[in-house]
């Protein structure tokens, strides 16, 4: 089933007649050619319209507002089901569009970006999802104006995506405690809206806490063995709507930030969850946090992963980073993401 275009030709206010992508950082692996994006090409949005319990289709309509004020020219096409998104923007590349925008939470970017990567189009992002974590890490306002007002005046720059075996990420990918989060706050989803099904879902978690045996085996370092809770690989900085696991991660340093919460009791784990929730964890005892560009985790066979909030592939798994992987449409970043 495709999807419907809607479009509206504005001008859109350049400075000089093109635009260029700027090489990220210096770094020979991020290096960015020197694309073009010219005044007649256009934003094309790929809009989830059920994500966040319907902010995804409300807060659109708001945004089309403000990028006709602005004299923007833009498309949008409504995403009609799961991974629909992955196709619209399938046929947005090969129609030969260069600025394609998620509107949606971080499935949809994820969705998006994975069609995107190594591509020459631009990945801009509206979140109005629930989480809407990743474009966090980029530093994107979470408001509708300030969103829109980001997007129409972002340079184009390079940052990584990830993967772990062969499923992409560009946020956080991992196992233990949080996948049990996802599996249940998908079944409280369907009783009720907002934030209250993860909330429900991290409670009914607390209760099947199992440390899992894992050996950690760092593309440079020594290997080691430990338990883990939760074993995250993050590109971004925060998961789960707003946990900052990853507070010295850089979405565009080239690195995953590993981040293993070890085998310990409820009690404890209950206890160190308000640092967690805060980025305040990393001196703790029950933590290990290192960068790696690549790691495997050997852990037993058959553990499913929880990537960018959606549920696939399983253990054991490699995670590798992807530098230079996409380029966004987003602000330069002032500092790291608190």
């Amino acid at each position: 089933m495709r999807g419907t275009l809607h479009s509206k030709h504005g001008r859109r206010a350049w400075l000089g007649n093109t635009r260029l992508f700027p090489p990220a950082s210096g770094r020979d692996s991020h290096a960015c050619a020197r694309w073009r994006i010219t005044m007649q090409e256009r934003y094309y949005f790929i809009v989830n319209p059920i994500s966040g319990s319907g902010r995804g289709k409300r807060e659109f309509e708001q945004a089309r507002a403000l990028l006709e004020a602005a004299g923007a020219c833009y498309a949008f096409v409504s995403t009609q089901y799961h991974a629909h998104a992955k196709e619209l923007a399938r046929a947005a590349l090969a129609a030969g569009e260069r600025c394609i925008v998620a509107v949606g939470g971080d499935g949809t970017v994820n969705e998006v970006a994975s069609v995107l990567a190594g591509t020459e189009a631009a990945m801009g992002i509206l979140p109005f999802g629930t989480g809407n974590d990743f474009s966090q890490a980029l530093q994107i306002p979470q408001d509708t104006a300030g969103a829109v007002a980001a997007l129409l005046s972002a340079a184009p720059r390079r940052v990584d995506a990830a993967r772990a075996n062969d499923a992409f990420f560009v946020n956080v990918s991992g196992f233990g405690f949080d996948v049990d989060v996802v599996r249940y706050t998908e079944k409280y989803k369907k009783r009720f809206n907002g934030m209250l099904p993860y909330m429900l879902g991290v409670m009914q978690s607390l209760l099947h806490l199992r440390p899992i045996p894992v050996r950690v085996e760092p593309e440079e370092g020594e290997c080691f063995d430990t338990t883990a809770l939760l074993f995250s690989a993050c590109n971004g900085t925060q998961f789960a709507g707003g946990m900052h696991l990853a507070p010295l991660s850089d979405p565009a340093d080239g690195l995953l930030d590993i981040c293993i919460l070890k085998g310990i009791g409820r009690i404890a784990f209950l206890q160190l969850l308000p640092r967690y929730i805060k980025g305040e964890h990393l001196g703790s005892k029950h933590i290990v946090y290192f960068k790696a560009r690549r790691v495997t985790a050997a852990a037993e066979a058959g553990l499913t992963l929880n990537l960018d909030g959606e549920l696939g592939s399983a253990t054991p798994v490699t995670f590798e980073a992807l530098p230079g992987a996409l380029t966004i449409l987003a602000p330069t970043p002032a500092g790291p993401v608190q």
